[in-house]
This record gives structure tokens, sequence and C-alpha cells, in this order.
């Protein structure tokens, strides 16, 4: 005789690895991310070469992970919480911004510098006590990554760049974002 509790349970469990599998998640999925592409469309984030300030040194973006300790935007060390990885259009357009003292910070034009959009930033303009000397653009970016500290953002050559990634996700979820 065969026990139909068994067939029951076994045929529920096969019905719940199915509707888990199912396309049924893809919808919710799929509504999810939808808003965040668009907002990757404009945002693009810093090129994977550029040098991030540590206690121990500059550091390439792309060798920081979760858990690293960077130089936060107020100048203190801080832990890395997230790190974000694009893969960039070859037309994406990142913008550099170099300072009267050489520092230079390059990324979209939607990233800030202290506070400040990239593309706002005009020669001869004051930023974090420095003024800038030369603005130029480039394509051909292959990767870009953000990282999320445990303040606002992190250094770049000494200068406090804001991290995007907070701003990126209330803009994708309709939610106002105060800019630090």
């Amino acid at each position: 005789m065969i026990d139909t509790r068994i067939l029951i349970c076994g045929a529920l469990a096969v019905v719940s690895a199915i509707s888990l599998s199912s396309c049924n998640l893809i919808a919710p999925l799929v509504r999810t991310a939808l808003p965040f592409a668009g907002i990757k469309v404009a945002m693009a984030c810093l090129p994977e070469e550029a040098m991030i300030d540590t206690p121990a040194g500059p550091r390439v973006v792309r060798d920081i992970a979760a858990g690293d300790v960077v130089t936060g935007y107020r100048g203190y060390p801080v832990i890395v919480q997230q790190k974000h990885d694009y893969l960039e259009q070859a037309s994406t357009v990142f913008i550099k911004v170099v300072f009267d003292d050489g520092a230079s910070v390059e990324a979209c034009g939607w990233h800030r510098l202290a506070g400040t959009r990239l593309q706002d930033l005009k020669i001869g303009q004051g930023v974090a006590g420095r003024r800038v000397t030369a603005v130029s653009t480039r394509c051909g970016i292959k990767r870009s990554y953000d990282l999320l500290t445990e303040d606002e953002g992190y250094r770049i050559d000494g200068l406090p760049v804001n991290s995007m990634i907070e701003e990126m996700h209330a803009a994708a979820a309709g939610l106002p974002r105060d800019k630090r």
C-alpha cells in the first residue's frame, strides 16, 4: 500500500521547487531592476584605473573590495561597505578635472566631487580649497566602479569624492536624496 501522505508531500515539494524557479519570479525581478538600468545609463562612476586614497597610500579602485579600509570623504579611515562594478559602453563620457596643486579626479559627469557634479565644474572654480585649472573628457573606458563607505564617500588625490551608490538607488526608487 502506498502512503498518500508521502505522495502529497513529494508533490508539494516539486510544485514548490517549480514555483520558486519559474517565471513568476522574473516579473518582480524585472520590475525591481528596470529603474536601475535607466539610472545606470546616466551615471557611470569612476574609471577602472582610478586611484583611491587609503591610509597605506593610493590603491587602484578595481583592486579594492568590501571590508577594505580607505580614506573617507572626511579624511579619516573608513571601511568599504559595498563595491559596485559596471561594464561601460565605449561611448560613455568621463570627465577629468585637474586642480592647481596637480591633483585630479576623473569620473562621469554626474559623479559629485565635494557635493558638486563634475559636469558643473568650471576652470577657475574653487572646490575643497583648490582651484580647477583644466577640464577634459575621454571615452573608451571598459569598466567603472563606485564604493559605498561608512561616510559620504572616499578621497582621490586628497579630494573628497561622494559615493553615488545611495543617490543612484534613491533615484531608481523615486525617492528624494539629500546630497551630502
